[in-house]
């Protein structure tokens, strides 16, 4: 959680359709594409800071599985140190115009509350802790059941560093592959520029809004064009107008807009993946 963008959202409706086992050591909801559908490769979902619980990210999951007929894992790498929902309503109260001294006064308790959840989200899921669970999860996966299949990264937020990371291919899997094959990232957080953009290497999709308080409109400005310049059939980055952080995941039901821009983000993950499975089998 880098700002108050990072827990501002709200839930989405809707019954997740796949189901909680331990893979490679961690508890990871897994969907599957639709029945009689053979997978096409695995996407390993690394979500924003509400983790494994959030209801948004496992329809968003169930969503990959049924448009790209791939397996879907979402681990639980912060080992149950994410946000809870009850944060959205926190943010709320913070972020809300003061219209009479009342206002002003539920704020205090707020932004304790915020501090109190958001401490031990950032001191858990530092990146010394954090790196050698997400890297040891690829390496396992890879030795098993992803050695001969494509493998997708889908990042959110705090996911998306993780992705920039894997796109670098800095470390290869004992059988010599890298890690994943292709990866896509929304709203990340934590990028380091130009140095992050400057190491990718395998195919990367981006996503992000030009009204993001992480990811800021020149650094992203600046990742397009880092990116774009290398090779434009493996690299793109689109600028959604009006788009805060977090849209891809959290953004409200109740706004039109919001809505949109999550289709949006959600339709170019879901053309990026087919692409590139598409293209692994070749």
């Amino acid at each position: 959680m880098s700002c108050p963008q990072c827990a501002v959202g709200a839930l989405h409706t809707g019954t997740p359709e796949g189901r909680i086992e331990t893979v490679h050591g961690l508890p990871t909801y897994i969907a599957d594409p639709p029945a009689g559908q053979e997978p096409k490769g695995i996407i390993v979902f690394l979500p924003d800071a509400f983790g494994l619980e959030l209801v948004n990210n496992k329809l968003l999951a169930d969503k990959y599985a049924r448009r790209t007929n791939a397996r879907v894992y979402l681990p639980d790498f912060m080992n149950g140190h994410y946000l809870g929902a009850h944060m959205f309503d926190v943010m709320d109260v913070i972020l809300k115009k003061n219209g009479t001294w009342m206002d002003t006064f539920w704020k205090v308790p707020a932004v304790f509350q915020a501090i109190y959840n958001a401490a031990p989200f950032r001191f858990f899921n530092r990146e010394s802790v954090s790196k050698p669970k997400v890297l040891k999860f690829f390496h396992d996966m890879r030795a098993n059941e992803a050695a001969s299949q494509a493998v997708g990264a889908a990042g959110f937020c705090w996911g998306g560093k993780w992705v920039f990371m894997l796109c670098a291919d800095r470390e290869k899997a004992a059988n010599g592959k890298s890690l994943i094959d292709f990866g896509y990232t929304a709203h990340p957080s934590d990028i380091a520029m130009p140095q992050d953009a400057e190491a990718v290497k395998l195919p990367l999709s981006v996503c992000c809004g030009d009204n993001d308080a992480v990811f800021s409109l020149k650094q992203l400005q600046q990742c397009k064009e880092i990116l774009e310049a290398k090779d434009k059939d493996k690299f793109e980055v689109v600028i959604v107008p009006g788009a805060t952080h977090g849209f891809a995941v959290r953004g409200s039901p109740l706004e039109e807009n919001a809505t949109e821009n999550g289709r949006q983000a959600e339709q170019q993950a879901v053309d990026w993946y087919n692409r590139w499975f598409e293209k692994s089998k070749t």
